[in-house]
């Protein structure tokens, strides 16, 4: 098997990463030009859900390229049979979709941060350094991970940057705030 593969399938477990409702979001479906009308410098970026090898997976796109790393990974199946894997990846990737597509497609200004929805510890994308809303939500924290939300996104984004075994860091030590362009900033070599 496959390295890659074994760090991708394992994520999910590891970082629990769970979605547990839907929100309220309504609009605008993948990203296409600059609200307003107005051109951007920052290249379209897209998310895409795909089957993986041992489960589902969020992948960003820009023109016919697909990220190499997963952004997500969606194997847990603790939140039964209206929430499997696939259900959760197409709706995650639908939810980033619509927010990208609200900042004209760019990623540049949007970040992931843990907050509180309806009693649950969420992560949500949001603009700047604003705080979570059910607007925001993109997608419910498992009960092991909600206890140190931080920690579980920087375990996301060490992921997408290929670097899934990184040193474990006190939550204290995290950002609030996760800059959603440092996730899928692309290499070269990745042809973005």
């Amino acid at each position: 098997m496959n390295t890659k593969n074994t760090i991708v399938s394992g994520l999910a477990a590891v970082a629990g990463l769970s979605l547990m409702a839907c929100s309220s979001l309504t609009g605008m479906g993948p990203a296409g030009g600059s609200p307003g009308g107005g051109v951007s410098n920052e290249p379209t970026t897209t998310f895409k859900c795909i089957q993986a090898d041992r489960g589902w997976a969020t992948v960003a796109e820009r023109g016919n390229a697909v990220s190499k790393n997963p952004l997500f990974t969606w194997n847990s199946e603790e939140f039964g049979d209206n929430w499997t894997p696939e259900n959760r990846c197409y709706e995650v990737t639908r939810r980033l979709n619509v927010f990208v597509g609200k900042n004209g497609g760019r990623l540049s200004n949007l970040s992931l941060t843990p907050g509180q929805v309806n009693g649950l510890t969420v992560v949500c994308v949001v603009n700047q350094q604003s705080s979570c809303t059910n607007d925001s939500l993109l997608f419910t924290l498992s009960q092991k991970n909600a206890a140190t939300p931080r920690t579980a996104i920087a375990k996301i984004t060490d992921f997408s940057k290929g670097k899934a075994n990184a040193s474990p860091v006190d939550e204290n030590g995290y950002p609030q705030y996760f800059p959603l362009q440092d996730l899928v900033n692309f290499s070269p070599e990745e042809g973005f």
